[in-house]
């Protein structure tokens, strides 16, 4: 007898097997997906966080020495990076820089010829303004010259900064409502061939006194704030790019402010420009090991029940 179709037993033990087939070929997929996604996306975090950290360490690279502090934007407090301790949280991390971008051929040495200087003019020696202005227009898009964008602040006797600056740190760099007291400002430059005379006053205008001056200086030109969005005061943001831009996670670098001049950053109610370092970060820290900093960035993100996570450490000189 010739066997025409299935009993029902039969075509339901088959629809059964098919089900194992395609519950398992599922898992496998899903497995799959997962897996290629975390792949990606560990790929993608290594790339990033090296990249931010390669810019911020480029960035600090060129700062004021002794200038780095921690700052807490909730109550105002900030220290030198190199007095805070480990149970201490101070979320924003402020420096000055120095216009390193004209530091090329013969433009800008940060070298005064001490025996040529009489105080109040110091004789700028390789110090080309015309191209130093052309190059704070382009840095900051703006027409002021450098008279009104940058400042003197002297290398002290082995170029790590002047040590009395530790001895009333609040009224050195004028960091949040201090005193600028070893920041110059610049009154007039007369170009002279390849040289400049700089006149230097106080911060505050006054004519400078009994001061120290050093063979090499460094032209500060900006400060810089980086900080998470989530640790910053959205009644405070004053920034020309609207706070719903970043999201918490967000590492942001805020610029071209000038504490001698008694501002602060935009995302603290202050001036100047922000743009995004890296996001999903979910800390960042800082430490100063002698005259080194060390830098720590850890990117983090969770979607369902998956949790990636890269951390990247870099030093700066």
């Amino acid at each position: 007898m010739v066997k025409k179709s299935f009993t029902l037993i039969e075509a339901i033990l088959v629809i059964v097997i098919l089900s194992f087939v395609l519950i398992g070929g599922f898992q496998i997929i899903n497995k799959l997906y997962v897996r290629n996604y975390i792949v990606k996306k560990t790929a993608n975090f290594e790339f990033v966080s090296q990249q931010a950290l390669d810019q911020i360490s480029g960035f600090l690279y060129n700062r004021i020495p002794l200038s780095v502090i921690g700052y807490n934007p909730q109550n105002g407090d900030y220290k030198y990076i190199g007095e805070i301790a480990e149970d201490e949280n101070y979320t924003v991390l402020e420096w000055i820089g120095y216009l390193n971008d004209a530091m090329v051929e013969s433009n800008l040495s940060g070298f005064v010829d001490l025996y040529a200087s009489t105080k109040p003019v110091l004789k700028a020696v390789d110090f080309n303004s015309d191209f130093i202005n052309t190059v704070l227009k382009n840095k900051f898009d703006s027409s002021s010259d450098l008279k009104s964008l940058t400042a003197v602040i002297f290398a002290g006797s082995f170029d790590s900064g002047i040590e009395d600056v530790l001895n009333d740190y609040n009224n050195s760099f004028g960091w949040h409502g201090g005193k600028a007291e070893y920041v110059y400002i610049l009154s007039d430059v007369n170009q002279s061939g390849n040289s400049a005379g700089l006149s230097i006053k106080n911060y505050d205008g006054s004519d400078v006194g009994n001061i120290d001056i050093y063979e090499k200086f460094y032209l500060a030109d900006s400060a810089y704030a980086l900080a998470l969005k989530k640790d910053l005061d959205p009644a405070k943001w004053n920034c020309s790019v609207s706070a719903d831009k970043f999201k918490d996670d967000d590492l942001i670098l805020f610029y071209n402010y000038r504490p001698w001049k008694g501002e602060t950053f935009c995302g603290d109610g202050g001036e100047g420009n922000v743009t995004m370092v890296a996001d999903d970060v979910s800390s960042f820290r800082i430490r100063k090991i002698n005259s080194h900093l060390v830098l720590k960035l850890e990117l983090f993100e969770n979607k369902a029940d998956i949790n990636i996570s890269v951390a990247k450490q870099k030093v700066t000189f």
